[in-house]
């Protein structure tokens, strides 16, 4: 029977695919860097307030910054942090590097329009007092 196919040379091929698929699969994140999730405002928004929540997860990350600024982690990589916004328009960059250097960013655009705003007079000269010693 040479060169005839059996059932143990195919279930080894078998085999070894499925190894090689495993060892592909948990190497992704160093292949494509850490894996990450933010929930936030869209891209593109209108937003009344000027404080954003970015919340969200970042697995097997090593640094993740807001705005260059960076946000602690915990054990399950989870973060929670609040971007004070300007009036009109802001960018909020979101930066994950894993262990092996590797970044990953993702870019919100964001427009700021107050929902009331308040006038300040300008105090005339009759208003103002002065402190009698």
């Amino acid at each position: 029977m040479k060169g005839s196919f059996t059932i143990k040379t195919g279930l080894l091929f078998l085999l070894g695919g499925a190894v090689v698929g495993l060892v592909c699969y948990n190497m992704r994140d160093r292949i494509f860097g850490a894996p990450f999730t933010v929930a936030t405002a869209s891209d593109g928004a209108t937003v009344s307030s000027p404080f954003l929540s970015v919340a969200g997860t970042a697995h097997h990350a090593r640094t993740l910054l807001i705005n260059g600024r960076p946000i602690t982690l915990n054990r399950d990589g989870a973060f929670d942090d609040e971007v004070v916004l300007s009036p009109g328009y802001n960018i909020v960059e979101v930066t994950v590097q894993d262990q092996f250097g590797k970044e990953k960013t993702k870019t919100y655009h964001l427009v700021v329009t107050p929902s009331s705003t308040v006038a300040l007079a300008k105090p005339s000269a009759a208003t103002l007092v002065e402190p009698t010693p």
